[in-house]
């Protein structure tokens, strides 16, 4: 193995450290070459930047050094969130720092110590970022990202024939989306920090109310968010499927079977199905694991990975639809809100804080959502262009795969055009390295240059010590209550179909490919994440407990150990081990 992967990043000299956290939702796979040096170093990061300058957090030339933009790192081919950055960020935003580690890393046991530099403080940015808080606060709606979302949303229709385009037409069209990606992250940036100031606020009222537990209702259940619109459809096609005897015969066959007869449907009820999958894939196609890099499958690539989520989600009872449980967090979350306002009766100005709190908590948690199915949108469009140049490299033997072009870099696309088969060796040569990433173990916090990757602990390496009765896992706890029941970890969402109704899923991470899962488990594990990320957002909306940032979850907790999840505390204590599967 080679020391370095091909897209690595060295240490920035002022903001030195970084994390995981987070950081694997985005990229849980090692970062392939043409995915970063394209779409990020081209397109997001840009943006990335961009929208901390808008909003106030930096001065227009304070860390913008492109192509490599410090607010993030890659490592050994993985994704790390720049840790100093964050804590700048918010340091100038007024923030406890203590707290905000706690936030974000949990109680991880390498986080590193703060250590001031005379620049972190900055008075005029602090008080530009204030004036946009203040106006975010302020804000009813936000067009400008409902606009952004109706005009990426089409267009995947607007897409022309790909196949009639010539590869330098259609490397021309995949770097024509490079001003969106720059857009999509800059209104990201804007939405992700807007998302934290309404439930900020409610955090301290509960406190001053003495009543914390109130936080995780009065944030749960908001409707109308974006990363949990893939469940609605999925639910919708399953129940579908379960109302059909023919569909629901051609699943019980598997998913390849009800992709055959939707791709040719003979019959009223293959007709109405396709139709629906049809509507779904405009509306999701862009989704899928690991959606923010170009190398990964999207639905829309690989069809008959959302038809195994219905097959899964067909088990769950009626009872259990999206729609159902957002009807009951919305009233546990008005209950919450009434329990607090009488808690707080008599003080005008606390009241009066609470109401536009719980307003901009209901119109920018959703927006976040929106931002990010943005900019997936985008990213997929670039995906689909390129899959189709490395359509035609498979078709003349070159590789194996569409996606393995993916391994080329940004700049070399142009010289892959003039002469494909010169990179035949190139790109054999990169996919071996590639591979050999996954079988690292990235380690969580970096604080010092990281060793060659030779000398990278392997994930098969990782020796975990057995937990017993009585055992607890600490991390962050994102939806609320608590839940007893039975461990099943999955590392892949495609299967799905180990997860029994009620199960306790534990898995590295989450994005939106995952939130099916969600429908039939009880309560979420994650190795990684933070309070804003997708298995948070998710959990709340369908009311399900969850704990993230538990870092050796996947290594430690076993299929049929049963556990007590705790979303309120963020703990997970091991009630048995009885019924350990071992393989």
């Amino acid at each position: 193995m080679k020391d370095t992967w091909i897209v690595d990043w060295q240490r920035n000299e002022r903001l030195p450290y970084y994390t995981r956290a987070n950081a694997g939702e985005v990229l849980p796979d090692p970062a392939s070459p043409l995915g970063w040096s394209l779409v990020f170093e081209k397109g997001l990061l840009p943006g990335w930047y961009r929208g901390f300058v808008e909003f106030g957090i930096y001065g227009p030339d304070e860390f913008n050094t492109p192509p490599k933009i410090p607010m993030v790192g890659i490592f050994g081919g993985y994704f790390y969130l720049n840790l100093s950055h964050m804590r700048l960020l918010g340091l100038r935003l007024g923030a406890d720092l203590d707290e905000f580690d706690a936030g974000l890393l949990g109680s991880h046991p390498d986080t590193p110590p703060y250590e001031p530099h005379p620049d972190d403080i900055n008075a005029e940015l602090s008080a530009k970022a204030m004036a946009t808080i203040g106006e975010i606060l302020g804000s009813t709606s936000f067009p400008k990202i409902d606009e952004d979302r109706r005009r990426t949303a089409a267009f995947a229709a607007d897409r022309p024939d790909l196949t009639t385009l010539s590869d330098a037409d259609l490397v021309a069209r995949a770097r024509s989306f490079i001003p969106e990606l720059d857009n999509g992250f800059a209104m990201h940036d804007y939405s992700s920090l807007a998302s934290t100031l309404g439930p900020g606020i409610l955090t301290g009222l509960c406190a001053q109310a003495g009543l914390p537990e109130l936080h995780l209702e009065l944030i749960s259940g908001l409707g109308d968010v974006d990363s949990a619109s893939p469940s609605r459809g999925l639910w919708r096609l399953s129940r579908e499927a379960n109302a059909s005897a023919e569909i629901t015969s051609l699943f019980d066959e598997g998913p390849g079977a009800v992709l055959a007869a939707i791709l040719e449907p003979s019959t009223p009820d293959t007709e109405a199905f396709a139709a629906s999958f049809a509507d779904f894939m405009k509306e999701s196609g862009s989704r899928g694991p690991n959606e923010w890099d170009i190398h990964a499958l999207s639905w829309e690539a690989d069809p008959i990975a959302p038809l195994k989520l219905v097959n899964g989600i067909r088990r769950a009872s009626d009872d259990d639809s999206p729609q159902a449980r957002h009807e009951r967090l919305s009233a546990r979350r008005a209950a919450a809100a009434d329990r607090l306002r009488t808690a707080l009766e008599g003080n005008d100005e606390a009241l009066g804080t609470l109401e536009m709190a719980l307003a901009s908590t209901v119109l920018c948690v959703p927006a976040r959502e929106r931002t990010k199915a943005t900019c997936v949108a985008v990213v997929n469009e670039v995906r689909m262009t390129i899959r189709e140049l490395g359509r035609r490299g498979v078709a003349v033997g070159l590789f194996a795969k569409a996606e393995d072009v993916m391994m080329l870099m940004d700049d070399e696309l142009d010289a892959y055009v003039a002469d494909p088969d010169s990179f035949r060796s190139v790109i054999a040569e990169r996919l071996s390295d590639y591979d050999a990433l996954y079988e690292l173990e990235p380690p969580f916090i970096i604080a010092s240059d990281p060793a060659p990757l030779s000398q990278w602990q392997r994930r098969k390496e990782r020796v975990m010590p057995a937990l017993g009765e009585g055992d607890v896992l600490a991390g962050l706890g994102g939806g609320s209550g608590r839940y007893s029941g039975r461990v099943c970890v999955v590392t892949d969402p495609s299967d799905m179909a180990k997860l029994e109704p009620g199960d306790v899923l534990v898995a590295p991470f989450t994005d939106a490919a995952w939130t099916p899962l969600f429908l039939i488990a009880g309560a979420v594990v994650v190795d990684v994440g933070a309070m804003n990320s997708h298995a948070v957002v998710v959990s709340r909306e369908l009311g399900i407990p969850s704990v993230l940032s538990v870092t050796t979850a996947t290594a430690q907790l076993r299929d049929g150990m049963g556990v007590i999840v705790d979303g309120s505390a963020g703990t997970v204590t091991v009630e048995s081990a009885a019924g350990v599967v071992t393989v």
